[in-house]
């Protein structure tokens, strides 16, 4: 996928404040939420050594814009509120709005075979695999057989063509949901190609990022690079995921954990990988979106007033219809690498935990990111939420918006 003309002519950067500790506002009532995003920021480590963001947005509304601590600790750029992060498995979510954006148009159907539009994909076995079952881990196609390298990701184009080699995965425990970090990826970029011309990137950008003005790009281009955040792991937080060998040429004799997460490591041994020129300017669909709090939480927000607008109304992005049904229930299940419970509507959207605030959080949905990374969508509370950080870390990440949740509930609604 190549970088864009119309991406070219993005705005210049501006100049950025030297920032130290926590800057940004927060609407009258979320003081606490400040609190708990300082408090977050400093158990990460040092200011000078990883950053992190966080914006909400209530009917449209900002309430919650905050930012910390360093953006790039090798140039020591600090963090700013428009500072873009790669949001690695976070981007998922993004990538099943482009492809339900396509559905309500009428180009695509979630029920229909991949091979509807890709026929070549329908070889070895793959012919009734549809794109309900890609965007919710269910397809059996988790990782690749392909002995890959950290360039090879980089080349969409040639990914595709190995998907159409591949068959479905053999081992049992690929029944059920079963999170691949790649692949899903790559089969919805090559259908939206296929069944609209334009690269993922142009088409994000041109129906959703562009008219709704957000911060949100798969892929950068130069005048971008001053405003990418570097990611760093602590010490934990590559144990969480499976760790085995790489699944050699063919995948012979391999284990599904080679294959799916070490084929290769989304998260390799040095994180410098995704902080490369090269690496930023790919599209890698599955984990290669780079977004700002503020962009994130805008598009989190666009959605939930979608999901209750009342059907026919004229929607801001996706039409009601299209949510109801890329929120219905479609499979839930024991990841049997990752070992966490995920369920996932019909249209690839995670759907969330209501948590201790049923009340805000009913009906929740979004993507979680890696290491604290989350965006998450509250359609009964009009809010989009989300959490952005440098510094990936081994604890879940999810008090911050516990807390946000929490100042919602005791927050009134400006809005009807």
């Amino acid at each position: 996928m190549t970088t864009s003309l119309v991406r070219q002519v993005l705005p210049r950067p501006r100049p950025r404040p030297t920032t130290a500790g926590v800057h940004g506002t927060t609407a009258p009532g979320f003081g606490s939420v400040r609190h708990a995003f300082e408090r977050a920021c400093r158990d990460a480590g040092p200011a000078g050594s990883q950053g992190a963001a966080l914006a909400v947005v209530r009917d449209g509304e900002t309430i919650v814009d905050l930012w910390h601590g360093t953006a790039d600790p090798v140039t020591g750029t600090p963090w700013a509120g428009d500072t873009l992060v790669p949001v690695l498995t976070g981007s998922h979510g993004i990538l099943a709005t482009a492809v339900l954006l396509l559905a309500d148009m009428g180009a695509l159907a979630l029920d229909r075979p991949v091979a509807d539009y890709w026929p070549e994909f329908a070889v070895r076995g793959k012919g009734t695999v549809t794109l309900r079952d890609v965007l919710t881990f269910t397809a059996r196609l988790p990782g690749m057989a392909a002995d890959l390298d950290q360039r090879d990701v980089e080349n969409p184009q040639m990914m595709a063509a190995l998907l159409e080699l591949h068959s479905p995965e053999e081992d049992p425990r690929a029944g059920g949901v079963l999170y691949g970090p790649w692949t899903a990826g790559w089969i919805a970029a090559e259908v939206i190609h296929r069944v609209d011309g334009r690269d993922l990137d142009l088409f994000f950008l041109e129906e959703i990022a562009g008219p709704l003005g957000l911060d949100i790009h798969f892929g950068l281009v130069p005048d971008q690079l001053p405003y990418a955040a570097r990611i760093s792991y602590d010490a934990g937080f590559r144990a969480r995921f499976p760790s085995s060998g790489r699944s050699g040429a063919g995948g012979s004799g391999a284990d599904l954990a080679g294959r799916v997460w070490n084929n290769p490591s989304p998260f390799p041994a040095d994180p410098g990988v995704w902080s490369e020129s090269r690496r930023r300017y790919a599209v890698i669909p599955s984990l290669g979106a780079y977004a700002s709090a503020r962009g994130l939480a805008r598009l989190q927000g666009v959605l939930a007033a979608d999901a209750v607008r009342a059907p026919g109304e004229e929607p801001l992005l996706l039409s009601r219809r299209t949510l109801d049904q890329a929120r219905n229930f479609w499979a839930e299940g024991l990841d049997p690498l990752l070992g966490g419970v995920s369920a996932y509507g019909e249209g690839g959207l995670q759907l969330l935990d209501e948590g201790l605030h049923p009340d805000v959080r009913s009906g929740a949905f979004g993507h979680q990111g890696p290491g604290g990374i989350a965006c998450q969508t509250w359609p009964k509370a009009g809010v989009g939420a989300a959490l952005v950080r440098s510094r990936l870390t081994a604890g879940p990440g999810a008090q911050v918006l516990d807390e946000v949740a929490d100042a919602v509930a005791g927050s009134p609604r400006t809005a009807s």
